[in-house]
């Protein structure tokens, strides 16, 4: 695939619960190693895109395409197989294994061998800075060192796109920053990044362009400058400061 090509699209995505529509009509083309960011206010419909995209949730209406193939209809791990993953808003390791055992399980998606697994897992761990805590159980970690795993095990999938959902959330101002460097660290390293934030200077700083959800519809679309600028975004979800 060529650079800047088109890698990931939503073509027309819709759900629908009952008579209520959660998403309608939304379309996003991704390009290779973009980082975008996904806001907007709580229930406008962010995590059922996801959900939706990561085959989670089959949608009512609309299609994903990725890399051109039609994924709508794969399952959540064929869907992961095929080079897409993500983390969750709330994050449930395995909590009774060690966060080595955690990460490996992510890279026996796709390597067989256990010592090799066990050797990507050690620079997973690495790259997001647990290795002082490598033996140690999940369960054990607090909640910033348990995002920075949920990320290491998503990225342990050796995955060509994905997804953090509110990786940032309940983080300090220290752990927070920490964490917009792993994933400068990711997309740098070539990852397509597509990111769920309520953190605004955390999301406008790392994101090329925008993507803005309100009532299940995009509302808006474009770079950070244009966003934080742009008077319906301001209305409905930025506000005056």
């Amino acid at each position: 695939m060529k650079q800047n090509e088109t890698l990931l699209e939503v073509k027309k995505l819709g759900k629908r619960f009952g008579g209520n529509w959660a998403i309608k009509e939304v379309d996003i083309t991704i390009k290779e190693n973009e980082i975008i960011g996904v806001i907007g206010p709580n229930g406008a419909g962010k995590t059922t895109l996801f959900n939706m995209m990561t085959g989670f949730l089959n949608p009512t209406e609309g299609e994903v395409f990725f890399k051109g193939k039609n994924i709508t209809k794969l399952s959540s791990h064929e869907i992961c197989k095929s080079g897409i993953s993500r983390t969750f808003q709330i994050v449930k390791p395995f909590g009774g294994l060690s966060v080595l055992d955690n990460v490996m399980i992510g890279v026996l998606n796709k390597e067989n061998n256990i010592s090799k697994a066990r050797e990507k897992a050690r620079e997973y761990i690495d790259l997001v800075g647990l290795s002082p805590f490598i033996d140690q159980p999940a369960n054990s970690l607090p909640l910033g060192n348990r995002k920075r795993l949920e990320v290491a095990r998503a990225v342990a999938t050796n995955p060509e796109v994905i997804m953090l959902d509110e990786v940032m959330g309940g983080l300090n101002d220290d752990e927070t920053i920490e964490m917009m460097e792993i994933i400068g660290k990711l997309h740098k390293e070539g990852l397509t990044v597509l990111l769920i934030e309520h953190n605004m200077h955390a999301l406008m700083s790392l994101s090329e362009k925008v993507v803005v959800l309100c009532y299940g519809e995009k509302l808006a679309e474009g770079t950070a400058e244009e966003i934080s600028s742009n008077q319906k975004v301001i209305d409905a979800y930025l506000g005056s400061d």
